[in-house]
């Protein structure tokens, strides 16, 4: 797969990349949205180098990352294009980035990548 979807970083090429974009739908039990992902909208890529296992990126992704966009698409803080959000491992492995994309609060655009740590 490519980069299609998500939030591709601008500055350099990840050894492993997941993005995709989300519908963000209005919560009929709150204020704020809803957070969905379709199996269409997304991609993958691990290219030659990775130093870490695509289970433990999709394990952070789906334990760490995603629940917290989720809660925060709650709050309804994905509106305009400068709503970026930024989530990183706890050990500083993988980077999460989601924005908008001045959507006008209809997609989300979500990048998770391995943080490379050659200097």
């Amino acid at each position: 797969m490519s980069h299609e979807w998500g939030n591709y970083p601008e500055n350099f090429t990840p050894k492993m990349y997941w993005g995709a974009r989300a519908i963000l739908e209005r919560d009929s039990s709150g204020p704020g949205k809803a957070l969905y992902l379709l199996h269409d909208r997304q991609s993958f890529e691990q290219l030659d180098g990775s130093q870490r296992d695509q289970d433990v990126f999709f394990n952070w992704i789906n334990t760490k990352a995603l629940p917290e966009l989720r809660r925060l698409a709650r709050e309804n803080r994905f509106y305009e294009w400068k709503d970026l959000v930024t989530i990183q491992s706890e050990d500083g492995s993988f980077m999460c980035q989601a924005t908008p994309k001045n959507s006008g609060g209809e997609y989300l655009y979500i990048g998770c990548w391995e943080v490379n740590s050659e200097k």
